[in-house]
């Protein structure tokens, strides 16, 4: 006699498995879009390590990057005690740049010349600002320049071709000139633009102005 008994289990697994799969499916749609479920090898997705000015706070794996040394969301951490801020003049309209922190819109790479004919230093010179351009020089300037701007600093003795300021057409450069140049570089000397915010690179020409007239 014919069994009709694998039939019926077959159909009864075809509904169960069909009603299962439609659970999921209308399951699933409510579920967050964002969740990305059950991740294999999660190490291999997530940094544990601190990545540069993230802002992970997800603290659901151990695998995420967690700041857990600064809940407060970021990893830049405060800066150590008696560190010395640079200035930060991002936003500020450009007018009130050109009065406060002397930023020129003619100021490009190739403008050397026109910028020593019409910058001019801002600063009224003072036995203070003088004193804070000769920090500046010799911490920045004099390895290679030497300390009285002769052109004998330890540097100058391995990379020929350092000037000395107080000779020649050197003694007689405008104070733009040597603004511009300690910008954007001249010749083999490098930029140091981005090492000295403008006011201090104009301490260092009012200083660099008296070792062209032979005093240090």
């Amino acid at each position: 006699m014919f069994n009709s008994r694998p039939q019926k289990f077959a159909k009864s697994f075809a509904v169960f498995a069909t009603t299962v799969a439609m659970a999921g499916l209308l399951a699933s749609c409510g579920q967050d879009r964002n969740d990305t479920g059950i991740e294999y090898a999660p190490q291999m997705y997530h940094t544990i390590p601190y990545d540069p000015y993230s802002q992970v706070t997800d603290t659901s794996s151990e695998y995420f990057n967690t700041n857990r040394l600064n809940p407060g969301g970021t990893n830049m951490r405060k800066p150590a005690a008696n560190t010395v801020a640079r200035k930060f003049y991002a936003g500020t309209p450009r007018t009130e740049l050109a009065k406060t922190v002397m930023v020129y819109d003619n100021l490009i790479a190739d403008s050397v010349e026109l910028s020593g004919r019409i910058l001019k230093n801002p600063l009224v010179p003072t036995e203070a600002l003088l004193a804070q351009g000769e920090t500046l020089y010799l911490r920045y300037c004099s390895p290679c320049h030497g300390a009285g701007g002769a052109g004998d600093g330890k540097v100058a003795e391995k990379y020929k071709g350092v000037p000395n300021y107080s000779t020649g057409r050197y003694a007689t450069l405008p104070e733009g000139h040597i603004f511009h140049t300690i910008t954007f570089g001249k010749g083999r000397m490098w930029p140091h633009g981005s090492q000295i915010n403008p006011e201090d690179r104009w301490k260092i020409v009012m200083y660099v102005q008296k070792l062209q007239k032979g005093q240090s």
